[in-house]
């Protein structure tokens, strides 16, 4: 719509527009835009929008939508439509939306389907959550190596309009086994007469369908793919995975990293209503009060010592901070390094030990620091000694525990973020307070000067 700019468009609310304008406007913009500008809508008012659209240019809009806005238009459209629009849809999307269904929607909706697409379906939601299998799509191009390059771009010609790239051709034996791979280039290059088996690339790398998703990442960002092929365990071609679903899965697994750092649950957003907000984040909360009480009973072991050197109250926080925060470090580069399979190669113990080093290296650093000031600040050089210890322990433990406790998570198979802040939190306080306020009452008279 030429009346209407760009800056217009971009914060129009599609819900305030008149109904018989919203296809015009939509049409001008790229399918994620539209999805995007279309969220606005009720579902009564996206459904009608959607069964008044052109099917393939709505199937590529659909595929766009977020998923809780898929999920809840799926039961306002009518029958004939919805098996229509499902049909249409690549088979990994269609596959993850109906999995999310309900059970009774979804065996009626696969009712609606011819026997080949229903099977798919099947086949596709069987795979186990966050294996290959059940991120591939089955929407692959292929060829047979006895094909000459000519006889291969006649058959691609047949096969691109219904395959999600081709890109990669993939080469399969009369048993489907995987046997080469050709890249679209390969194709363009060949001499017409030669055999798709005299160019294609042998050394074929793929991934097994049970693989998990993150170990694809880890190799298709490695051999920077942007597709890569699954097998069965008997090396049978099954389907790929494309770079657009490993981009999603990384975003999530970096999503969820970041939360669960936070002590957060993956599922809130800021559009979470209050209730449940509160009822996902309080169990977290009420388990770091737990341990903030710990610290608080370390401090309490000390009142003593604490009530003859009132300066010691100043410089506690300092202690326990500076531990904190040099333990999350060394926590977000473990936690980095376990998601990116880095430590696979390097092993737990080298993390370990590198951390603890450096810990105790940044320890000597900021703790001499901190003591020339608690002496100049104080006119005390015991407390300046005193707090200079302290921080080189503190910040050594900050290393050890911050890289042990997600390391120890990993080998229990649990998320290495999950609640780690608060372990790594908890020893720096409990061991920062307990170092420093314990060696004060071993020096007690050194600080007072009797």
């Amino acid at each position: 719509m030429s009346h209407i700019s760009q800056q217009e468009l971009n914060t129009l609310d599609l819900s305030t527009v008149d109904p018989n304008m919203i296809k015009e406007i939509i049409s001008s913009l790229h399918p994620a835009d539209a999805a995007e500008k279309l969220s606005s809508l009720d579902e009564d008012q996206l459904a009608e929008f959607f069964q008044d659209l052109d099917l393939e240019v709505g199937k590529e809009i659909f595929e766009f939508l977020p998923p809780e806005k898929q999920k809840a238009i799926l039961p306002k459209l009518n029958r004939s439509y919805l098996s229509e629009l499902i049909s249409v849809m690549s088979p990994d999307d269609r596959a993850d939306l109906v999995e999310e269904l309900d059970e009774e929607f979804r065996e009626e909706i696969l009712s609606t389907l011819v026997h080949k697409e229903r099977e798919n379906i099947q086949d596709l939601i069987k795979y186990e959550e966050n294996t290959a299998g059940a991120f591939m799509t089955t929407d692959y191009a292929f060829l047979w190596p006895e094909l000459t390059i000519r006889e291969a771009w006649e058959h691609l010609r047949q096969q691109a309009p219904i395959k999600e790239t081709i890109y990669y051709v993939y080469v399969v034996d009369r048993q489907q086994r995987l046997i080469g791979i050709l890249s679209l280039r390969d194709i363009i290059m060949a001499d017409p007469d030669q055999k798709v088996g005299d160019v294609m690339d042998r050394n074929v790398i793929a991934v097994k369908v049970d693989d998990d998703i993150e170990h694809v990442a880890m190799e298709m960002n490695k051999y920077d793919f942007l597709a890569m092929p699954v097998v069965d365990p008997e090396n049978r071609l099954v389907g790929m995975i494309t770079f657009d679903d490993i981009f999603d899965v990384m975003t999530e697994e970096a999503t969820e990293d970041m939360y669960h750092l936070a002590n957060l649950d993956i599922e809130e957003q800021i559009s979470t209503p209050v209730i449940k907000s509160v009822k996902l984040r309080v169990p977290w909360l009420l388990l770091n009060l737990a341990t903030a009480i710990l610290a608080s009973y370390v401090v309490s072991l000390f009142s003593e010592t604490i009530s003859k050197f009132v300066a010691l109250a100043a410089l506690m926080p300092i202690v326990a901070g500076m531990g904190g925060n040099a333990g999350t470090q060394t926590l977000t580069v473990t936690v980095r390094s376990l998601t990116l399979g880095e430590l696979k190669r390097l092993g737990s113990w080298y993390a370990l030990f590198k951390e603890a080093r450096v810990g105790f290296l940044n320890g000597l650093v900021t703790g001499t620091v901190m003591g020339v000031v608690a002496f100049l600040w104080f006119k005390n050089p015991w407390l300046g000694i005193i707090i200079c210890v302290a921080m080189l322990a503190n910040m050594f433990l900050a290393g050890i525990f911050g890289a042990l406790i997600p390391i120890i998570l990993n080998s229990m198979r649990l998320d290495p973020a999950l609640g780690s802040s608060i372990f790594v939190t908890t020893a720096t306080d409990v061991g920062g307070f307990f170092t420093f306020l314990g060696l004060a009452t071993v020096l007690m008279n050194y600080l007072l000067g009797t």
